[in-house]
């Protein structure tokens, strides 16, 4: 039986210290610090502390103990961390192919043929990915890129952190120097069956796919295909988001003008509601990011007592937030919007009495008219004016200023 070998390129992008690096994130101040995220155990630990051989699952009393009083402990932060999780697969969706999320900090992408289209080498253009992704993310990422999923995931423990790695489709050395239980779905259990048999991957390859398939499993016969450069694996994909998000940077306009900021959080929502209409969302959780110029980041939450997909609303709630917070003391570089608590719509049972464009799929497709025009013409010159549709939406639904 012949396989058709991939020809395609997948880059396995992974964050690095995720949780800690988030917490970071929110406050750069212990950049320099010995960072542990955890309660019981150590969640997630920077690698200035994963030095001293801590690492994930270290009871927090042995680290204490190792660290003395040189160490920020922090509770996990899971709400913040989906959110950032939720901007990296959004940037990555809209500068790759097509991405498959594999764990909250963790994705493959197809990267095919775009270092060609950008006139770059293989190499460049992964450190110009790893760098655009930290600018515009905030946390540093490694990256590892293979001919398959499951080949670029093995990499992952070279090179880290902020590292890369790119295989050069002659592995056979390489696989002899590690161990099966790095591969993805090869369990304790599963390696105790072959454990004298096979030692390192290049001894699993050896077994042989039909040998993989009649004796043992057919997962693992897959896994063999991928390790042998020919694409088998689909990773389940979830369709539903459970939030989205659009952020805007400016970081050579530094700056605490209030209209300039305002005029850039609403440009980040305009792009946003589209999102939201066109994915056939309602949102109960509106969430506002500002990062100063010294690169902290402030937070706000508003959840609404329903969930909705109104526009006025929903843009009501961004400036409200926005005249409580803000602060023209401070120098901002950047805004960021987030919708979550998001609810499926798709199947709305439509009510024969309901006002004609408030209708979910009659908005729909009014926004999906203006996305092409807006992709054929020029991204986004064309949107609704903002008093326009408050205007239209109040008399629609009878609310008078």
């Amino acid at each position: 039986m012949k396989f058709n070998t991939s020809k395609k390129l997948w880059a396995h992008i992974d964050c690095d210290s995720f949780f800690a690096e988030c917490e970071i994130l929110k406050n750069p101040k212990i950049k320099n610090d010995f960072v542990i995220v955890g309660d019981e155990i150590v969640l997630a630990c920077n690698y200035k502390t994963k030095a001293f051989g801590i690492k994930t699952w270290t009871p927090i009393w042995q680290a204490r103990d190792i660290l003395k009083w040189k160490w920020t402990f922090l509770s996990s932060d899971h709400d913040f961390y989906s959110l950032v999780s939720s901007k990296l697969m959004t940037y990555l969706s809209e500068n790759t192919y097509y991405i498959e999320p594999f764990s909250i900090d963790e994705a493959f992408c197809d990267i095919s043929w775009l270092p060609e289209l950008l006139n770059m080498d293989l190499e460049a253009y992964i450190l110009k990915l790893q760098r655009d992704i930290f600018n515009n993310i905030w946390v540093p990422v490694s990256i590892w890129v293979s001919t398959t999923k499951i080949k670029a995931k093995i990499f992952s423990k070279l090179n880290k952190p902020k590292g890369i790695f790119i295989d050069t489709w002659n592995s056979k050395d390489l696989y002899k120097s590690l161990p099966i239980s790095i591969v993805p779905f090869i369990w304790k259990s599963m390696q105790d069956k072959l454990k004298y048999k096979c030692e390192n991957i290049y001894d699993f390859i050896s077994l042989g796919y039909w040998y993989l398939k009649k004796n043992i499993w057919k997962t693992w016969s897959d896994l063999w295909l991928e390790l042998s450069g020919v694409s088998a694996f689909a990773i389940k994909k979830t369709h539903f988001s459970k939030s989205i998000s659009r952020w805007r940077s400016f970081n050579k306009n530094i700056t605490n003008d209030r209209d300039f900021l305002l005029k850039e959080l609403i440009l980040n929502f305009n792009y946003l509601y589209e999102e939201l209409v066109l994915k056939n969302y309602e949102t109960k959780k509106v969430s506002i990011f500002f990062r100063n110029k010294e690169k902290q980041t402030f937070i706000f939450h508003y959840t609404l007592p329903i969930f909705t997909t109104d526009r006025k609303v929903l843009l009501e709630v961004i400036k409200n937030m926005f005249k409580i917070y803000f602060d023209s003391r401070i120098l901002y570089r950047s805004t960021w919007i987030v919708f979550s608590l998001l609810k499926d719509i798709s199947f709305h049972q439509t009510n024969i009495f309901e006002k004609t464009f408030l209708k979910p799929n009659n908005k729909k497709e009014i926004y999906t008219i203006l996305n092409e025009i807006n992709l054929k013409y020029d991204n986004h010159k064309i949107a609704f004016g903002m008093d326009l549709v408050g205007k239209w939406f109040s008399s629609k639904l009878g609310i008078r200023k």
